[in-house]
């Protein structure tokens, strides 16, 4: 019997926890002869279990799982805390969905389930999922109450310090004991404390910053100067208008402390909604620590700024077709809509939108006009569609989606449904054999009838799977199919409702585009699509995007991974002209 193995542990300081469990769970296996195939655990070595089912690697074992052409009966996990701390409806949903969805038992090395299906077993299921959830509910209202108390005192309460301050550990006494520079740092001894202590290097800096502001100097002047300048900026990133408007509007510089003004708890659950807590649900301690800028300075920046707009992010939608997809090849921003007024006239351009947030430190300025930029996008694939080789490279590309669905994967469902109708067949002859001894009970012809459902179900699935490999599918067909949708690309794209309708479907055709600039020649590279691409997220129902009708089986036009999709590129080149100012 094969199986999967599925470790977690809670936070990165844990470096024995996922050793001590994969060696619990290979003698679990090795013990009843089962052979693990595969081993999971979070994206990040860690996470959280109240949100372990937003986990990268959570999801990706699902989508495995749900292929069905993965071979294995059994997930084996160490205990029920170790699968995840979810709400207890949550747990028995993953459960079943494993279970139906995959064909797949989760089984628990450390509990006393018996997995036969009988009332008892589930209760006991049940309390010890929500016993897992419980503990971690209490864990956070306690942890919660210990960083409140620490805040009302002027303590840090984790995570790093504002940009301007360090990190200073203090004992008991409050006298200092080092500063901690590094990332990471942990206190010598956890009766110590940790405050925050203006940094001899960037406090200046911030000094600076709030007296510029207060002679009428401009957000982005002031990050283009401190990145002229080399100053070092926050996370070692580039200096933005961004940064320094977060900045100028952070109340700890004035040595004030406040706690809890957000809350990320329904966010990591996947909730929507406002992360801002209520005022009263705020912590302050002012004079928490030594300020940077005097107090009366702050207040008279925090009026002038309430004077001035400061926009951040799109705030209207604009007429862009290349937004999210077009990038600098020189410093690697995004390329931004910019109008630009010249000859009397107003165009539209593209821009690098690495030299208007950070300046020539990153990158120099230059304009694009859009019209022709986005006209050289759209003709490359109308280039790209009349390609003799075209229908060739999309047949390929179809071969292998149809022996996925068709041929070896096919195949291997196959095989494996049958390993598990047989499995089923052993263990009803098993209770028939012991009914048959006068071993009859309820719980014992309840387990039968499940197992012969299951028997049934999985029957069902065989037969889909046996036509699967009886049917004829020709690659030729589908890529007349997918030649013909090609053939209406310009008409879906002017039907378009509106202009993020016409952006979602250019790039189930276009990856991305890249506009370098070298020798005072300016061109573009754009990755195309071998075959559309649907945007990963969207439903099948999206009327730009069809799914193509195969002797009853839809297949999609694209694969949904994305580390498959890279052998899929096709990439052209374009040369550019130097002036947006164009004739139309």
């Amino acid at each position: 019997m094969k199986a999967w193995a599925f470790y977690r542990r809670s936070t990165d300081k844990q470096e024995l926890s996922v050793e001590d469990q994969r060696r619990a769970c290979h003698d679990f296996a090795a013990s009843r002869g089962w052979h693990i195939l595969r081993e999971f655990e979070p994206m990040k070595g860690w996470g959280s279990g109240l949100t372990i089912d937003q986990d990268p690697a959570f999801q990706e074992m699902i989508r495995l799982a749900e292929r069905g052409d993965h071979g294995a009966s059994y997930l084996i996990v160490y205990d029920v805390s170790r699968f995840g701390r979810l709400e207890t409806q949550e747990k028995i949903y993953w459960e079943q969905r494993f279970r139906k969805q995959g064909g797949i038992q989760i089984v628990y090395v450390r509990e006393d389930f018996k997995n036969d299906g009988s009332l008892g077993d589930t209760l006991l299921r049940v309390v010890k999922h929500a016993e897992a959830h419980e503990y971690s509910r209490k864990l956070s209202e306690t942890t919660l109450r210990g960083a409140k108390s620490h805040a009302t005192l002027g303590h840090s309460t984790g995570g790093a310090a504002p940009y301007g301050y360090d990190r200073l550990e203090i004992d008991p006494a409050g006298n200092p004991v080092r500063v901690m520079k590094k990332r990471g740092d942990w206190k010598s001894n956890k009766l110590n404390r940790v405050i925050w202590t203006p940094s001899p290097t960037e406090a200046p800096v911030v000094r600076w910053i709030f007296e510029a502001y207060e002679k009428h100097t401009g957000l982005a002047t002031i990050a283009h100067h401190l990145n002229d300048q080399r100053a070092p900026a926050p996370r070692g990133r580039w200096w933005s208008r961004i940064i320094i408007h977060y900045i100028l509007r952070n109340r700890a510089y004035v040595g004030d402390r406040i706690y809890n003004r957000r809350s990320y708890k329904a966010y990591r659950r996947g909730e929507r909604g406002s992360l801002a807590n209520p005022p009263s649900s705020w912590v302050i301690r002012e004079v928490a620590h030594e300020p940077i800028v005097p107090r009366d300075l702050f207040d008279r920046v925090q009026l002038m700024a309430r004077k001035r707009a400061v926009t951040i992010g799109r705030t209207f939608q604009r007429p862009y077709l290349l937004t999210g997809i077009a990038f600098c090849a020189n410093c690697g921003y995004r390329l931004m809509g910019y109008p630009k007024s010249g000859n009397g006239q107003r165009y539209l351009t593209y821009t690098c939108s690495g030299y208007h947030r950070i300046g020539k430190a990153v990158c120099r300025s230059y304009h694009l006009d859009a019209r022709y930029l986005e006209g050289s996008v759209v003709q490359a694939v109308r280039d790209q569609m009349a390609d003799p080789a075209m229908k060739a490279i999309v047949r390929e590309a179809l071969e292998g989606m149809i022996n996925e669905q068709f041929g070896d994967g096919a195949q291997s469902r196959v095989c494996e449904l049958e390993a598990q109708i047989a499995e089923l067949n052993r263990q009803i002859e098993n209770v028939v054999a012991a009914v048959k001894a006068g071993a009859f009970s309820p719980t014992l012809n309840q387990t039968l009838a499940d197992l012969e459902a299951q028997r049934a179900a999985v029957g069902a699935e065989l037969r889909k799977a046996e036509a699967r490999t009886n049917q004829e599918v020709g690659a030729e067909i589908l890529a007349e199919k997918v030649m013909e949708y090609f053939g209406q690309f310009d008409r879906m794209l002017e039907q378009a409702k509106d202009i993020e309708d016409r952006k979602a479907f250019l790039r189930t055709f276009v990856r991305q585009v890249n506009v370098s600039e070298s020798s005072g020649q300016r061109s573009a590279e754009i990755w195309l699509w071998k075959i559309p691409q649907k945007n990963l997220g969207e439903e099948d129902s999206h009327p730009l995007f069809p799914r193509v009708n195969c002797g009853g089986t839809h297949l999609r036009l694209g694969i949904a991974q994305p580390q498959e999709l890279i052998p899929l590129l096709i990439s052209r080149r374009i040369e550019l002209p130097r002036s947006y100012a164009r004739a139309a």
